[in-house]
């Protein structure tokens, strides 16, 4: 368990809280409680796809050897593919352009709009992230995806919310050992003039 998640013990004198007893209730009794990310399935096909596209990750990030990028792309459908932007080299000319025209306090700043994940850097993050992905479980009328962090900073959720995206799930919250977050989906996406709804 990540060793910066604090749990008070209740007491007589500190009563567990309501929400404290809906986490205890949740997590195996004396089985750890993982960090996650909360969603609401899409269907049972979806989410048995995603829990076996989330096995062979966690194999190959399990044996330190990551797996073949062009296998895992090809375990996707088209319209899973299709949640990664593919962009051309003409489309990173004109992100690269607009990145580095963008005054540095702006470009580091939550307001900056960026690409979404793409499938490699996904993958790249789930192989370099500090934790370890535990299991795809049930709880209550949702799922979470769990995993471990072995300390802080470890990379981020942006991952594992993408990888759970892409099945058609829906994400509602985030416990990333700092305690649970609603999730708030990004609006601010860059896409290439191209392909800009007007």
């Amino acid at each position: 368990m990540w060793p910066f998640k604090k749990r008070v013990t209740a007491s007589a004198a500190y009563p567990a809280s309501s929400s404290d007893k809906v986490l205890e209730a949740a997590a195996a009794p004396d089985g750890p409680v993982y960090c996650y990310v909360e969603f609401e399935s899409n269907g049972e096909k979806a989410l048995q796809r995603l829990t076996e596209f989330f096995d062979l990750v966690k194999a190959a990030k399990d044996s330190d050897e990551p797996a073949d990028e062009s296998q895992l792309s090809a375990s996707l459908t088209e319209a899973e593919r299709a949640y990664f932007p593919n962009l051309t080299a003409e489309e990173m000319a004109e992100w690269n352009e607009y990145w580095f025209s963008t005054p540095l306090p702006k470009r580091h700043s939550p307001e900056m709009s960026t690409p979404g994940w793409d499938f490699a850097s996904m993958l790249d993050a789930f192989w370099n992230g500090d934790y370890d992905l535990i299991a795809i479980l049930p709880r209550a009328t949702r799922h979470v995806l769990e995993f471990n962090p072995h300390g802080y900073p470890y990379g981020g959720t942006g991952s594992l919310v993408a990888m759970v995206e892409c099945f058609g799930h829906q994400v509602v919250g985030v416990d990333d050992g700092t305690g649970y977050e609603k999730y708030v989906p990004r609006t601010n996406i860059w896409k290439p003039r191209a392909r800009r709804v007007v």
